[in-house]
């Protein structure tokens, strides 16, 4: 996910459209993982009474530097040797600066470990976007956005999303309705008849009463409401 920064005097909108253009082709060629969603170029103009050099306000004389901070990950030797002679040709050109200027055109390598840079509140290096920045996938993958996952870069892929979805609200439900089937189960294995008490007064020692008979649905009396 690279960042550029690009500090120098006020530009007009033409040469700004110019050198973001150009400064994204350049970082994407020769950092191959980049991808031009996630690739950003931040002006940050400053005024000749705002800079100086060597003691002196430009405003007084002094030659304004421009300066170029990129911040990107895993950029080796061989890489940062390619950026900064590419993108000081860059700004050079698009700037119309002279070859005796050179000099006043810095480039600052800002490198990072992947897991300090966070995209909605996940670290870099725990999301795969699919067509961009790819990294591990966290144990606690279900608490990162479906929206975030492998597809279309930003948004992600949607279908699967849903997918996914359909599938745990499945197992839940069925989980539900199997707890509820042997709830039940149980408890109707629980339930027995239970006999009415026996009435043993005034029986003799080991003789028992047999409880009376409940008058039939036809013997018994309506009842009255």
């Amino acid at each position: 996910m690279p960042y550029l920064r690009l500090s120098s005097l006020p530009l007009d909108a033409q040469t700004k459209r110019h050198l973001a253009d150009e400064l994204t082709a350049t970082v994407l060629d020769i950092l191959p993982d980049g991808n031009p969603e996630w690739t950003s170029v931040h002006f940050t103009p400053f005024q000749p009474d705002e800079f100086a050099i060597a003691g002196r306000l430009v405003s007084d004389g002094g030659i304004a530097d421009t300066h170029l901070e990129i911040s990107a990950p895993g950029v080796d030797e061989k890489r940062w040797f390619a950026l900064r002679n590419r993108l000081t040709d860059v700004v050079v050109e698009a700037l119309c600066i002279p070859d005796s200027e050179r000099w006043h055109v810095n480039v600052k390598l800002n490198g990072y470990d992947p897991h300090t840079y966070a995209v909605a509140g996940n670290a870099a290096d725990e999301l795969d976007f699919g067509d961009g920045t790819a990294g591990r996938v966290p144990p606690n993958d279900v608490f990162i956005g479906e929206g975030l996952r492998e597809g279309g870069g930003r948004s992600g892929n949607v279908a699967g999303g849903i997918g996914r979805t359909t599938v745990v609200l499945g197992f839940t439900l069925g989980a539900y309705l199997g707890y509820r089937w042997l709830t039940e189960r149980l408890r109707g294995d629980a339930s027995v008849d239970a006999a009415p008490p026996v009435d043993t007064a005034g029986a003799p020692d080991g003789a028992h009463t047999m409880p009376a008979e409940s008058p039939s649905p036809e013997s018994a009396p309506a009842r009255e409401y």
